[in-house]
């Protein structure tokens, strides 16, 4: 048996089939293709799977998209000054994003280490994150798609904590 995709790449294959043996008699196994495109437009492939003597190929086609990740800084406002939402858009529809933030400090405060965050996007693309300042400074933030390795827009702002 032997299972083949014309455009790997983009239509990689799976499958639970004992490849370069015979397929036994009433026995079943799954072949799986997933999309995986690497440029915009129509995606191709042929995916020919080899068992038993006979042939059989299935024709894979796909439309490669663009997606325009953005995200959105929004503070939380008088209840928690040194909160912020962070919203991202245009993600992969549950996909993991990681929130990335630098920071450069204010006069007369130290650096403060800001590690980065793994957030899930909703089943629309949409991904909402809470960032808690906690020195003044500004702080520059970007969303990083994992699935596709896009980056959102920056977003800077700048935060005076007032001592209490």
């Amino acid at each position: 048996m032997s299972i083949t995709s014309s455009n790997g790449d983009e239509f990689p294959v799976t499958t639970t089939c004992q490849v370069g043996a015979m397929l036994a008699s009433s026995s079943t196994c799954n072949v799986s293709a997933r999309f995986k495109p690497v440029a915009l437009g129509a995606r191709t492939a042929n995916l020919t799977i080899n068992a038993n003597g006979g042939t059989q190929t299935f024709a894979l086609t796909g439309t490669g998209a663009s997606i325009n990740p953005q995200l959105v800084l929004v503070p939380a406002g008088d209840v928690a000054p040194d909160v912020f939402t962070l919203s991202g858009t245009s993600v992969t529809p549950g996909g993991a994003v990681e929130l990335h933030t630098t920071y450069s400090a204010a006069t007369g405060t130290g650096p403060v280490p800001v590690p980065v965050t793994t957030w899930t996007a909703d089943a629309m693309g949409n991904v909402t994150a809470t960032f808690m300042a906690n020195a003044g400074g500004t702080y520059d933030h970007w969303f990083v798609d994992l699935a596709s390795g896009l980056s959102t827009n920056h977003v800077v702002h700048i935060v005076s904590l007032l001592a209490p």
